[in-house]
Order: C-alpha cells, then structure tokens, then sequence
C-alpha cells in the first residue's frame, strides 16, 4: 500500500524543524498542528494535493510551528546515567544490555534490562508506579470524603493532568511522576472533589 505520509526537514533560525504531511481522503483544505509526541509539525492535506504543496504550507508557518515547540521545552531525555527525579527521589537510570527484559530498583539506582526496548520498560514501570501511588492516595481521601473510585486509569494527556466522569473513574496523567508528591495528592484531591460538585463553587473548594 502506497505510505499516505511523507517527512520533510526546514531550518528555521538555526533550528531544525520537522514536518509530516499527511494526505486524508476526508481533509478539504490545509490544516496545520502540532504531533505532540515527537514535536514535529504535522500537515493534514486533501488527497489531491500534492506533498510538497503541503510541506510549503509548512514552510510558510515555520514561525507558529517554532513557537508551539518551545511550548514544551526544556526537554529532558532520559538517557543511560541520567539523573531523574521520580516524585521525591533522585534516581539514576542505568540501562543493561540483555536478552532478558526486566527492570529493578536498588538504592537510588533504577536498573533497566533488555536488549533494544529499555524506554518500553521504563515507561511501564512509571505508569505502574503513578498507578501505586494514586491508588494509596484514593484510598485515603475517598475515605475523608465519602466517595467511591470505580475505576484508576492511566492518561497519555498534553492537556490535563487528572479527570474524572459519571462512572467515578479517575484518570491520572503518567507525567506526573516527574512532579513533587504534594502535586498528584492536589490533583487526585482535586478530582475526586469533583464527584460530588461538578463545577468550580465554592463548595468544590471547600471540599478540595
């Protein structure tokens, strides 16, 4: 099947910036954004356009794209020996080649085995942990404030940092591993607040 994608390379004041177009049967004209998960800008175009009409929209809107970026910045990557803070603790990551995968936790230092997916490891066992965490503080302030989670879920968000619906099911963003511990208890506070007000009163913040 014919890829329905094509990458393109600008530089924009002395910063590479990269763009995907993307046709879509359903587009009827340009639309521009931004691919959170790699930061790259992303151009959804009719499938009669050609591709690199729609990197020169791309092009045309570098300024934006640029902009958008330093949204997310400073960007930490997480490499072999990096320190990290993980809510109050300062860990360093130390990735092993091996054809086993499996990750352990001694002292202050995270050890993290495979032979080519440490990052897949890692980021399931942050979501475990945010998982743990939020658990041991649900369990408490649902006790303080008579409520009932039905469900903890594990959010991938770039908008929000906790919600909750009609179900009582409490999403958590993974993110906020890299937060103080005071943060996830404000948010999960916050939420569950929510289950009995569903606003922003005064006695939403009173129960908070």
């Amino acid at each position: 099947r014919k890829n329905l994608i094509k990458k393109f390379e600008f530089i924009h004041k002395k910063e590479v910036i990269f763009i995907k177009v993307k046709k879509n049967k359903l587009s009827k004209s340009y639309k521009l954004s931004l691919d959170k998960k790699d930061l790259n800008g992303l151009v959804s175009i009719p499938h009669y356009i050609k591709y690199k009409d729609g990197a020169k929209f791309a092009q045309d809107n570098l300024e934006w794209i640029s902009e958008e970026i330093k949204k997310f910045k400073p960007i930490i990557k997480i490499k072999n020996g990096s320190r990290i803070k993980f809510f109050d603790d300062i860990l360093k990551i130390k990735y092993i080649i091996s054809s086993t995968n499996k990750i352990r936790l001694t002292q202050d230092v995270l050890e993290i085995s495979s032979k080519n997916q440490h990052s897949d490891i890692l980021l399931k066992w942050i979501k475990g942990e945010v998982i743990k965490f939020s658990n041991i503080v649900i369990n408490d302030f649902s006790r303080k404030l008579n409520v009932r989670v039905s469900k903890i879920k594990i959010s991938n968000s770039f908008s929000f940092w906790g919600s909750c619906n009609s179900k009582n099911e409490i999403s958590i963003n993974w993110r906020l591993i890299f937060c103080p511990q005071f943060v996830l208890n404000y948010i999960i506070a916050h939420e569950l607040s929510h289950l009995i007000e569903f606003n922003h009163s005064k006695n939403f913040w009173n129960l908070v």
